[in-house]
């Protein structure tokens, strides 16, 4: 037997050697940082997800305009289907982001200009001040400084309508509103700034506005699980997500609204809004926007906080420095969600899942900083534990006023006579309480009571125990004295 081809063997192993050997250890180091970014955010993501109970969630980071990062977790949807990368999401307030997008579109055509008064295009939009009205201009709306309250924007938010004109409904049902400072006088973060400009969209281009969005938008940057209508929107995969009770998470009652696609429930994955981070990151130059508009869309506006702007539907923090992030946060009544770009790195990232409660969002954001900070090669801070203290204290108040009425149950057959009056007046007060408790909660937090039915069932809930155990406690104290000075009569 020859011993050629062991020869020949060891000596492509000597060749080989200085290969390796040689190789630049930037590129090797390259290599096993990356590895080791990606696994140390498999295990944040995975420890946050198992902590905050989030049934599913989907995660996309982008490099340059590579894909670095690509993973999804768990289930969503009645039928508890496995999260891909393809599974759309409702985005919630990443919408206005793309619904600004939109109107920019309208800008480069030359159909609007930021300046132009609304009613330039809708001449049958108005309000209580007509004169106000008058004076509101898409720049106004875009940058959330139409003097329209937080409050009055969630008042027509999440009706679950399947009706096609419901955006045009919803702007039309403002006709009685009141606003709550001057046109251009001070950022007020509202959804139904949004939802006029969804309208004007439909106005302009006489299309509907998912029908606008998916030719325009959609369509061009290649976002092909996205929808902005329920119909499309359940045909491309969407599954509704969850609502927090306690902490744990239960599949979501509530369906998807048509009135809302422009401010919050465009549906879109995550390999859809890598699409989006690509926009961002090719802002300089790109064939979806003109530069000027582009420049516009990200600029800083209004300042809403010490270092936070809004722009024409995004976010901006820290700008023009090292640390500027161009980002937007969501929220719906079963789902949360955060996009961000940082321009000095080009990092950007998507983060979808779908769980949602009123006091659990901040944890996303931790999340995203976390991640943010394991790019930059700094240690992620971990998010607070979630604690249903709130919900714990309501518990022990309905105790009590279930002790409360088992304990009026045993008075009425007690032979002792309590002083004239007294009961009588405390089912009184009991009875004001429990017609005070909803409008006192909603007035308190600025908040519509049946968004705080969506966005925080479990504390609804619990409210309407509170309220109806007031009210029984109130009529039968009430009941019992008005029977016990029936027998001091009678007596």
């Amino acid at each position: 037997m020859t011993k050629k081809p062991i020869y020949k063997a060891i000596l492509v192993c000597l060749l080989l050697i200085p290969f390796y050997l040689f190789q630049p250890v930037s590129q090797i180091s390259a290599d096993s940082g990356e590895q080791d970014i990606k696994s140390t955010i498999d295990k944040f993501v995975e420890n946050f997800l198992e902590e905050q109970r989030i049934p599913g969630a989907s995660i996309a980071i982008v490099h340059k305009n590579d894909i670095f990062y690509s993973k999804s977790w768990g289930v969503t949807g009645e039928s508890e289907e496995k999260v891909t990368a393809e599974t759309p999401f409702v985005v919630g307030s990443i919408s206005k982001s793309l619904t600004g997008l939109a109107i920019m579109r309208l800008v480069d055509a030359g159909n609007i200009q930021l300046d132009d008064p609304v009613q330039k295009h809708m001449p049958w939009f108005t309000l209580k001040d007509k004169q106000a009205a008058s004076q509101i201009t898409i720049k106004h709306l875009l940058t959330q400084t139409s003097g329209i309250s937080t409050y009055s924007g969630l008042s027509i938010s999440d009706k679950e309508s399947n009706d096609l004109s419901a955006i045009k409904e919803n702007v039309e049902s403002l006709s009685n509103v009141k606003l709550t400072a001057a046109p251009g006088e001070k950022h007020q973060y509202s959804n139904a700034n949004f939802s006029i400009l969804g309208a004007l969209i439909e106005e302009v281009t006489n299309q509907t506005f998912s029908e606008y969005m998916e030719e325009q938008v959609f369509s061009p940057l290649g976002m092909e699980n996205a929808a902005a209508n329920s119909s499309m929107a359940y045909e491309n995969g969407y599954l509704s997500g969850y609502q927090s009770w306690l902490g744990h998470p239960v599949k979501s009652a509530v369906t998807y609204d048509n009135g809302g696609a422009p401010y919050g429930y465009i549906t879109a994955s995550a390999t859809d809004m890598v699409q989006y981070l690509r926009l961002l990151n090719q802002h300089k130059q790109n064939n979806f926007l003109s530069k000027n508009a582009m420049n516009l869309y990200i600029s800083p506006f209004v300042r809403t906080s010490k270092s936070r702007y809004y722009g024409l539907g995004v976010r901006i923090s820290y700008p023009e420095s090292k640390e500027e992030m161009i980002w937007h946060s969501g929220s719906n009544p079963d789902a949360r969600s955060e996009v961000f770009y940082l321009p000095e790195t080009d990092w950007g990232g998507v983060i979808l899942t779908n769980k949602s409660h009123i006091l659990e969002e901040k944890s996303l954001l931790y999340l995203k900083q976390a991640i943010i900070n394991i790019l930059n090669g700094k240690e992620p801070v971990d998010s607070p534990k979630y604690k249903p203290t709130l919900q714990i204290i309501a518990i022990a108040i309905i105790c009590l006023l279930f002790v409360m009425f088992i304990y009026l149950l045993i008075k009425v057959k007690a032979k002792k006579v309590n002083k004239r009056g007294a009961l009588g007046i405390f089912g009184f007060i009991l009875l004001v309480l429990a017609m005070i408790s909803i409008p006192l909660l909603s007035y308190s937090i600025e908040t519509p009571w049946h968004t705080i039915r969506y966005f925080a069932p479990d504390i609804a809930f619990l409210t309407i125990m509170m309220v109806t155990l007031l009210t029984l406690n109130g009529l039968f104290s009430i009941y019992i004295s008005f029977k016990r000075r029936q027998k001091r009569q009678l007596l």
